[in-house]
């Protein structure tokens, strides 16, 4: 479930908001996630429940991954990002060297570098998830 929420954050959510938007929100949501940690666990302290290892481990590996998802968009966002800064930079101030190659081939294929480089972090957060939560 972990790894379809991150598909859909890194493939389908991106594209419903502006970058700048999607640059602050990733990063404000791991103080979010350990604030809501910590105030879950007093909220069970104040209720008088005992939490064993099973629901503890839980609990961790649900706030870890939420951490990992996060950090891997916004990683994603960032990329992209610094792609667009790339390719406007030499589109306005080095216009006369377009045509040349390692330029051409990086303005003419951003598009394809942004593709693959969200399906490296894609694969690379369900091993992070797998790990977290199979990986002991």
């Amino acid at each position: 479930m972990l790894i379809s929420l991150n598909f859909y954050l890194l493939f389908s959510f991106s594209k419903k908001f502006e970058r700048q938007y999607l640059l602050k929100l990733f990063p404000a949501m791991i103080p979010i996630v350990i604030v809501l940690f910590f105030g879950f666990g007093f909220a069970l302290k104040l209720l008088h429940i005992q939490m064993n290892f099973v629901t503890s481990e839980t609990l961790i590996s649900a706030m870890m991954s939420l951490i990992v998802i996060s950090l891997i968009n916004f990683v994603n966002q960032f990329f992209s990002y610094i792609v667009d800064l790339v390719v406007t930079f030499h589109q306005k101030k080095n216009a006369a060297n377009l045509g040349r190659h390692p330029i051409k081939f990086f303005v003419d294929n951003q598009i394809m570098l942004k593709r693959v480089t969200t399906l490296i972090w894609f694969f690379g957060s369900a091993l992070m998830l797998y790990g977290i939560w199979l990986g002991g």
